[in-house]
């Protein structure tokens, strides 16, 4: 703690010297995920509120939020068209939404669709699995996390996000679940990157004798 020395000609009271008060400010304590996520989704609301762009009934679904105050998120619009933003804070830096309505085209049976890109934290990719779910996916053989964002086109479809450290090419390995039948397929991340992935099965764990 700062303390100021007393000088000058006082008389000695013999009580111990008066500290001054500490001049730095006191750290601040961690933001909670809960608070990112009520502050960013209260930033974009008012963004998009009364606008083309603002959502239908299922709202601004949360895709991912961050430590550092940072949040991603996705929306079907009134008019059935599909959006995805990264607010920091109070500002929305980055805004995008499809031009036309259900595009791409929710399948008519089952089908796997990428809709974004996110430079957030990372390189994410954000995809539609329509009338089935995701249950797993795999880059060479190493399981990739995948996170679950929400339901649009009247629960047709089912809208996830995975993220990686950078730009990755190739294609991850999806198992999907329909109904009570389970099934693989590739998903095509892109063809440029300093990380590759490959469509292989998640390798078993390893068993000791």
């Amino acid at each position: 703690m700062a303390t100021t020395a007393l000088t000058g000609c006082s008389k000695d009271t013999g009580r111990p010297p008066v500290s001054a008060p500490s001049t730095s400010a006191a750290p601040s304590p961690p933001v909670t995920r809960a608070e990112v996520v009520e502050r960013t989704r209260t930033a974009l609301v008012k963004a998009t509120a009364f606008k083309g762009d603002a959502p239908g009934r299922a709202g601004h679904l949360l895709i991912e939020a961050w430590p550092d105050g940072s949040a991603a998120y996705a929306w079907e619009t009134g008019d059935h068209r599909l959006c995805q933003a990264s607010v920091a804070g109070d500002m929305v830096f980055h805004q995008t939404c499809a031009t036309h309505p259900h595009d791409p085209a929710v399948a008519k049976r089952q089908g796997v669709s990428p809709l974004f890109t996110s430079f957030a934290h990372g390189w994410g990719r954000i995809f539609a699995a329509d009338h089935q779910q995701v249950i797993r996916a795999s880059c060479s053989g190493t399981s990739v996390k995948i996170l679950k964002i929400g339901t649009v086109a009247n629960g047709a479809r089912t809208l996830y996000a995975m993220w990686f450290p950078d730009y990755t090419k190739g294609e991850v390995l999806l198992t999907l679940r329909h109904g009570t039948t389970t099934s693989h397929k590739p998903f095509h991340l892109g063809d440029a990157g300093t990380q590759s992935c490959t469509a292989t099965p998640t390798r078993p764990a390893h068993m000791g004798s």
